[in-house]
């Protein structure tokens, strides 16, 4: 993978609140599994963005969530070429912390396989 692909530039980020409550409240589809909840609304960019919320109740201490937070950006590097023209919004639960990196990444991997599939 190159330098520019394994980036993540602000155009491919979530960033106001506006743009969440645009997918939180009007979400053309969603995939989820017990850890990972993932939203879906199409937009009309030419790329897809991300969002996280990944919380102190579901996650834990700082330390756990920016580690979830990390995994979920670098899983979405390595999978935004096949999602097309999507805002995405990664919700956690609770136990996730206890997941180890890989089961997170497979987790992750599959969620983005449907969305694919559904953009």
């Amino acid at each position: 993978m190159t330098g520019a692909v394994a980036t993540y530039p602000p155009a491919y980020r979530l960033r106001t609140a506006a743009c969440f409550q645009r997918v939180f409240r009007h979400c053309d589809f969603k995939v989820s599994d017990r850890y990972i909840t993932v939203l879906a609304k199409y937009n009309t960019l030419d790329h897809p963005r991300l969002g996280t919320v990944v919380s102190i109740k579901n996650a834990g201490n700082a330390v756990k969530r920016n580690r979830i937070k990390r995994l979920i950006r670098e899983s979405f590097r390595f999978h935004r070429s096949e999602m097309g023209n999507v805002d995405l919004v990664v919700l956690v639960r609770a136990g996730i912390s206890a997941c180890n990196n890989p089961k997170i990444f497979r987790a992750l991997e599959a969620h983005w396989r449907k969305i694919a599939a559904h953009a």
